[in-house]
């Protein structure tokens, strides 16, 4: 019974002396964060270059579909294009108004999908919104 009462006793003292040994010990800031390399960046050309994988490009067409504010501004975009603006009318037109059977509509056509995607590479603040939607 002795021998474990010692046992304890060094142990507790171990465990007492290494935590004021740690408060001691200062951390430079850095250190303090473990840094990981991570797709999480601010670099354009990075953003730009990750977009362009079939991965990527699935799940911000994904969010096209879900999130109406990228959906809104995906849309707005399509109506102010000279190109697209006659068809984005006319499909919100016939459907009311309705903007995710829009987007579903525009990502069912090719043309469209190329010129909804191109924009939102070309456009940093947008493209930041799509790769933070798909957690990137």
């Amino acid at each position: 019974m002795k021998k474990l009462i010692l046992i304890f006793a060094a142990v507790a003292f171990v465990n007492l002396h290494s935590s004021k040994v740690m408060a001691q010990v200062k951390m430079p800031s850095s250190a303090s964060k473990l840094e990981v390399p991570s797709v999480k960046t601010d670099d354009i050309s990075s953003l730009q270059t990750l977009f362009k994988t079939d991965d990527v490009q699935n799940k911000v067409k994904d969010q096209l579909l879900k999130n109406d504010d990228l959906q809104s501004k995906a849309i707005d975009f399509l109506k102010s294009d000279s190109a697209t603006k006659s068809q984005i009318t006319d499909l919100l037109k016939s459907n009311s108004g309705a903007k995710a059977k829009v987007m579903e509509y525009v990502l069912k056509n090719p043309e469209l999908t190329k010129k909804v995607m191109g924009w939102i590479s070309s456009n940093p603040k947008i493209l930041k919104q799509a790769m933070s939607l798909i957690g990137m």
